[in-house]
């Protein structure tokens, strides 16, 4: 009976190896055929290797047409192939390239500095790796690579900080950056009027330069109109003499609640008034203006004869900051230009209830050597500042608010037409201006496809005895299960 029983042991064993082995020998040929094919199954829950049926019918579209878009990604592949916290990415770039439609072209920006030339004539960007430039015909557009994720911080008590949830955003950014290149949809910068601010007729070579690298430009009249415009990539607020109305700021809170940009170039105003709905605007990004006049006491430092035109400097980006705006302006040809500002104002960083989810950074001061006199408003209860670096220029994002947007300019005098007659004293402020709007035009059209969530799964032990414990549940408990398991299977086998 035993000489039995071990027969028949013998043969479930031997058939069980024959299975396993079976298994392999399909198993082995059936990987490798996929992967030299490059064949893969997306069973991540949100489908992060994969795209939407809205993106491959709109690149099949392309496909049947003959329309290619040249789409130049500021890296290697090969890079990102072999680093895994962006597999996704690397895997969602493969799925666009399989297209015809989508000519994708690496390089890596440092190796190649002639195709970076070629991308940003002008050097107003300052490229990074991993960012995107989507080029059909005389269309332009850039995705930045700090868009393609999003991280939400946990910070526990004792201030370890975990990434708790992460979006990936790629997908909606590439689509809509390439529906807009194709359809050759504008961005529009609408100049508000109503309020004794420059007409845009004073800004044609800004207006002209906009226009060349894709973005529409218009006047927008707040207090007629229901609600800024959809189409607003940015609102220009240049040089106000009077403040907006209650309505108004209503309006631009309700824009800058739903990510809006809003750029604010406050020239110093004479006249004994209030910017009260302006400046409970900007506080509101904990911002803060002052109602003085900027001169330069170092006759070596200002215009000859006009001590209200001075050399000020480019302030490198802050480390704790996302986006650097002086950057590009402070290397290559641009970084042995002087910066000039004329007739500004001065700001500053204050705190409000939402300054944690404001990312602020400072991009212009004034030398030590340069003055702020009381000039304008209605109380004048300070006197000259001196001998401290003097604030003109900042911005502040607020991503509690989808990463609203303001930037503000002490002066909007560098951007008018006459200012660009008289030389090179403005080209920096100029061209910070237009990082600035292209900054603030973060997003394409609306492709209508949702972002894709990367879930993060924590556990937080109070005390060693409860990691012990948990170790004990997680680990020790099913070692010992499988130990019983194997005891009894060698037992029940001798039996």
């Amino acid at each position: 009976m035993k000489t039995s029983v071990t027969s028949k042991n013998q043969k479930y064993t031997a058939l069980a190896w024959a299975l396993a082995l079976l298994v392999l020998a399909v198993a082995i040929p059936v990987n490798l055929i996929a992967d030299r094919l490059n064949i893969n199954f997306d069973m991540t829950p949100n489908s992060m290797y994969s795209l939407t049926e809205t993106t491959e019918n709109y690149l099949t579209k392309l496909d049947e047409q003959g329309i290619v878009v040249d789409v130049y990604f500021l890296n290697e592949l090969v890079k990102l192939e072999s680093d895994t916290s962006v597999l996704d990415l690397y895997e969602t770039l493969m799925k666009y390239d399989a297209h015809e439609s989508f000519n994708l072209i690496s390089f890596d920006p440092d190796t190649n500095p002639q195709l970076s030339d070629k991308l940003n004539p002008e050097g107003v960007f300052n490229l990074k790796k991993n960012d995107f430039f989507f080029v059909y015909g005389s269309n332009v557009k850039r995705v930045q690579s700090g868009m393609i994720y999003t991280q939400e911080i946990t910070q526990a008590a004792d201030g370890t900080e975990t990434v708790s949830r992460e979006e990936f955003r790629a997908e909606p950014l590439l689509t809509g950056a390439l529906m807009s290149v194709v359809e050759g949809i504008e961005t529009t910068v609408y100049f508000l009027e109503g309020h004794g601010e420059h007409p845009m007729s004073d800004f044609t070579t800004l207006t002209r330069n906009l226009q060349n690298v894709n973005y529409g430009c218009q006047t927008l009249n707040l207090i007629n109109a229901e609600r800024v415009p959809e189409d607003c990539g940015a609102l220009v607020i240049a040089g106000p003499t009077y403040d907006i109305t209650d309505e108004e700021l209503t309006k631009l809170n309700a824009y800058a609640k739903t990510g809006g940009s809003v750029m604010l170039l406050m020239t110093p105003n004479k006249d004994k008034i209030s910017y009260t709905n302006i400046s409970t605007f900007m506080s509101s990004f904990c911002v803060a203006m002052d109602y003085d006049r900027v001169y330069e006491s170092d006759t070596a430092r200002h215009k000859s004869g006009d001590p209200y035109t001075f050399q000020c400097d480019l302030v490198p980006s802050a480390a704790e900051t996302d986006d650097d705006l002086t950057g590009a302006l402070m290397s290559g040809e641009n970084g042995g230009l002087l910066t000039y500002m004329p007739a500004s104002r001065t700001l500053s960083k204050v705190f409000g209830t939402n300054y944690g989810t404001c990312q602020i950074d400072t991009l212009i001061t004034a030398q030590a050597t340069a003055v702020a006199e009381p000039y304008g408003g209605t109380v004048q209860d300070f006197e000259e500042i001196t001998g401290t670096e003097l604030t003109l220029a900042l911005y502040s994002k607020d991503t509690l608010r989808s990463d609203a947007k303001l930037m503000v300019f002490g002066s909007a005098e560098f951007l008018t037409d006459e200012a660009t007659a008289s030389g090179s004293f403005f080209i920096i402020p100029t061209y910070l201006f237009t990082s600035g709007i292209s900054w603030m035009q973060s997003s394409d059209i609306d492709a209508n496809i949702a972002n894709k969530e990367r879930s993060y799964d924590t556990l937080q032990v109070g005390s060693s005895r409860e990691g012990y414990v948990l170790i004990a549940i997680y680990i020790a408990i099913p070692i010992l299960i499988a130990a019983i398991g194997v005891v009894v299977w060698l037992r029940r086998k001798d039996a």
